[in-house]
């Protein structure tokens, strides 16, 4: 019996008993529910759990008692709910992006209300060349051969493929491009276009020496021209693919070609082709295609003329 009573178990079992005895003396003489609170708190995840088994339960027998035709036709609906709001939520940042890209160029369109626009995402490269890029609008959406693609930030190139969906642009950096340009616009309107540009014309183009280091060349300009390092070098609307007075670069030095007598100014264009993402294609414009009587592609058309 001494045993019993110093064994752990008999203290631990009598301090309950005595806590339990402490706790109903309490209760009966404040009229709490202390005990009847420690139970529900002690219960309470019990009874959630079985609240959770019950529910389960019932949808399943209620899934049991139906055919496994109405359980494939409910899924398929579900799934077609779920395409069809995929589809919404991206049309949805489709136009999203769209009207953004149209605030930008809201400037250019008012300087210019004879343009349509279409904004396009780049969705191709090749990762080798900076000559081309792909984009995903085409003739579905009124683009077309030899239509000029622009940033608000100046001119990217041309488009010199396209098909249904889809278009191939030809940039500033490829040898095939021939721009009329003209020298001496020095005040930017900040639509894309400058103020009329008075100083000398030539043609916008490019080699590989001068491609490597991101530049174009404004050919053809006269031992005695007026263009000078700084100068805004725009589009002279000559050659009929691109408007006259959209932006193309800055001058950066003057060179004499190397097999005649006549002087170059090299070139940094506006626009960084390798960081291009969206661009607007402009579809038409007044005086649009009128000098490409051949109906040949821009990249055809010869230096003496440009673009």
């Amino acid at each position: 019996m001494r045993e019993i009573v110093h064994a752990r178990s008999f203290k631990v079992l009598l301090a309950v008993v005595l806590v339990l005895l402490g706790m109903l003396i309490f209760t009966a003489g404040t009229g709490s529910s202390i005990t009847a609170s420690m139970l529900s708190v002690l219960s309470t995840p019990m009874q959630r759990v079985s609240t959770l088994v019950t529910n389960n339960a019932a949808a399943a027998a209620e899934d049991i008692g139906r055919s496994k035709e109405d359980l494939q036709a409910e899924n398929e609906e579900l799934k077609k709910q779920i395409a069809e709001l995929t589809t919404q939520l991206v049309d949805y940042y489709d136009l999203k992006k769209e009207n953004a890209q149209l605030y930008k160029y809201l400037d250019m369109k008012e300087q210019n209300p004879e343009f349509t626009l279409v904004s396009a995402a780049v969705i191709g490269r090749d990762p080798n060349s900076l000559n081309t890029f792909k984009i995903d609008k085409g003739t579905a959406a009124g683009v077309s051969v030899n239509d000029p693609v622009v940033t608000e930030s100046g001119v990217v190139g041309w488009v010199s493929s396209a098909n249904a969906i889809s278009a191939e642009v030809t940039t500033l950096l490829s040898p095939d491009t021939k721009i009329g340009g003209r020298s001496g616009a020095d005040t930017e309107n900040g639509t894309g276009a400058v103020d009329k540009a008075t100083g000398d014309a030539g043609v916008i183009s490019t080699n590989v020496k001068l491609a490597d280091r991101g530049l174009v060349k404004l050919g053809f300009l006269t031992a005695d021209t007026t263009a000078k390092e700084g100068d805004i070098v725009v589009t002279s609307g000559l050659g009929g693919i691109y408007p006259p007075n959209l932006k193309i670069g800055r001058i950066k030095s003057l060179q004499h070609e190397e097999y005649d007598v006549s002087l170059y100014a090299e070139v940094e264009p506006f626009v960084d082709i390798s960081q291009v993402k969206d661009v607007m294609v402009i579809t038409s414009f007044l005086g649009q295609g009128e000098s490409l009587a051949s109906g040949e592609p821009a990249g055809a058309s010869s230096p003496e003329e440009g673009q």
